[in-house]
């Protein structure tokens, strides 16, 4: 998979897709192999193996699929074979442990963080939209209250820390208001 790079020869793409087809069907047959060995009740209940079926059946998804576009994507799930390295490496294991723990935490912080976002985006909207428009008319900036779209982009901008251009832009068509606009949101979007 490193191997693909632009401006390949034809003999390089061809090895690679031999080489594609060559380790699916080794990864397919260890699949089925020990799906026979083990049979499919006691094969599915070790994670792991489940984790190596979903990794061949999206391997050979992706054959089959092979000359529709967009779907090259699905060979990047392969490597996640990587994280079978977990059940010999100690610290990977731990590591990976951690951040399971840790995924549920993350995603109800990432759930406030877009709500906050939302709100922002949509006051900005409701505050300065039609006076960005009025200012500029068809010419208005690129990061701009207008849309929802870019009031979002806006908003995500002041919460990484470049926002003082977007507050001068916003200062020029509506005036003071935009400053406690832009520091509130700098504040409590970096509070969460």
């Amino acid at each position: 998979m490193a191997l693909d790079h632009h401006g390949q020869s034809e003999l390089m793409t061809r090895i690679l897709i031999l080489g594609n087809y060559i380790f699916t069907t080794i990864f397919t047959a260890e699949s089925v192999l020990k799906i026979i060995a083990l049979t499919p009740a006691k094969y599915l209940r070790n994670g792991w193996n489940v984790f190596d079926l979903i990794i061949v059946t999206v391997s050979l998804i992706e054959l089959g699929l092979a000359n529709v576009k967009g779907l090259s994507i699905l060979r990047s799930f392969r490597l996640l074979r990587v994280f079978k390295l977990a059940k010999s490496w100690q610290t990977l294991n731990r590591l990976m442990s951690i951040i399971g723990k840790s995924i549920g935490a993350l995603g109800n912080l990432t759930l406030i963080l877009g709500i906050i976002i939302f709100i922002f985006a949509v006051m900005g909207m409701q505050l300065f939209g039609q006076k960005y428009y009025d200012k500029f008319g068809k010419d208005i900036p690129r990061w701009n209250f207008f849309d929802f779209f870019h009031a979002f982009m806006i908003v995500f901008r002041v919460l990484c820390g470049e926002w003082i251009e977007s507050m001068w832009v916003c200062l020029e068509c509506a005036g003071w208001p935009c400053i406690p606009f832009f520091l509130l949101t700098f504040v409590i979007g970096n509070l969460v």
